[in-house]
C-alpha cells in the first residue's frame, strides 16, 4: 500500500465499524449505505419493507461487503428498540427513512401532516435515542448521520412544506443531541442534499410543481449524483470527520447561492 493509500485510509477507511442505517432500501439511504459498505463498514439495511432491505443487504453482499437486512418501522417504538437490541452496539447511525409528499399546505388534512412527521421527526428521534443509549452504555464513539434536505432551509419546490418543516425538525434534533452528547464522544451532523436525480418521486414532476427547483439556472454546477452524498457520508462517518458535529453540510451544486 502505498503510503497515500495508507494515509487516506486512516482518514476516510471505516474497516471494522458498524452501521446501521434506516430507509436503506430507497433513495440516498440506498446509496449511503452500499457507500459506507465500499469504505469497509459492515452494514446492516434496515427498512419497513422486509424484501427492499434484504435487496440492498445482498447487493452489498453481492459487492463484496457485509451486510444483514431487517425489517424495521421507523415510527412504531418497539420495533425500533428491537433492532438495537438483535444489533451489536453501532459505531454508525444513519438517520435514512424519510417520507416525502407533494401535498400544497392548504389541501393537506391532519393525517398527512403527522404522517410526514412521523416518519421524519418521530422516527429520526426514536433511532437516534436507541442509538445514543446504547452508544454511552458501550463507551462507543459513535457517529450519527441524518438525511435532510436543503428544502429545510430554503423552499425549493411547491407543496413541501410538510416535508421542508419536519426535516427542519430533524435538523434541530440534530444540533441538540451533539449539544447534548459532545462530551460522550458521539458525532451528531446533518446533510442537506439539492437535485440529486432520483432521489424524490416528484422530481420528474418539479416543473410542473413550480419553484425555485424548478428552475435549472438555479443548479450552478447542473444536478449531482448520488454517491456524491454517500460520499458525503463516509466522511462524517470516519476518522477525518472527529471534530466535525452539530452541523448540517449543504450539498446542492450552489442552488442556494444561485
Amino acid at each position: 500500500m502505498t503510503d497515500v493509500a495508507a494515509a487516506l485510509g486512516q482518514a476516510f477507511g471505516l474497516a471494522g465499524k458498524t452501521a446501521i442505517v434506516t430507509g436503506a432500501g430507497s433513495g440516498l439511504a440506498e446509496i449511503i449505505a452500499k457507500t459506507l459498505a465500499r469504505a469497509g463498514a459492515s452494514v446492516v439495511a434496515a427498512h419497513d419493507d422486509a424484501a427492499e432491505a434484504e435487496r440492498i443487504a445482498a447487493a452489498i453482499r453481492e459487492a463484496g461487503g457485509s451486510a444483514t437486512a431487517a425489517a424495521c418501522d421507523p415510527t412504531d417504538e418497539a420495533a425500533v428498540v428491537a433492532l438495537f437490541e438483535k444489533h451489536d452496539v453501532p459505531d454508525i447511525v444513519v438517520l435514512g427513512a424519510m417520507m416525502q409528499g407533494g401535498v400544497p399546505a392548504v389541501d393537506m388534512s391532519a393525517e398527512q401532516w403527522d404522517a410526514m412527521y412521523a416518519v421524519n421527526a418521530r422516527g429520526a428521534f426514536l433511532t437516534a435515542r436507541e442509538a445514543i443509549k446504547r452508544m454511552i452504555a458501550a463507551k462507543r464513539e459513535g457517529r450519527i448521520i441524518a438525511l435532510s434536505t436543503i428544502g429545510s432551509e430554503h423552499p425549493v419546490l411547491r407543496g413541501n412544506a410538510a416535508y421542508g418543516s419536519s426535516k427542519a425538525a430533524l435538523n434541530a434534533l440534530c444540533r441538540n443531541l451533539a449539544f447534548e452528547h459532545a462530551g460522550d464522544g458521539i458525532r451528531v451532523n446533518a446533510i442537506l442534499p439539492g437535485a440529486i436525480p432520483g432521489t424524490a418521486p416528484r422530481m420528474a414532476g418539479a416543473v410542473a410543481a413550480g419553484g425555485p427547483g424548478a428552475n435549472p439556472d438555479r443548479h450552478l454546477s447542473g444536478f449531482g449524483e448520488q454517491v456524491d452524498v454517500g460520499w458525503l457520508a463516509v466522511y462524517l462517518a470516519g476518522p477525518a470527520a472527529r471534530y466535525v458535529t452539530g452541523q448540517t453540510f449543504v450539498i446542492d451544486g450552489g442552488f442556494q447561492v444561485g
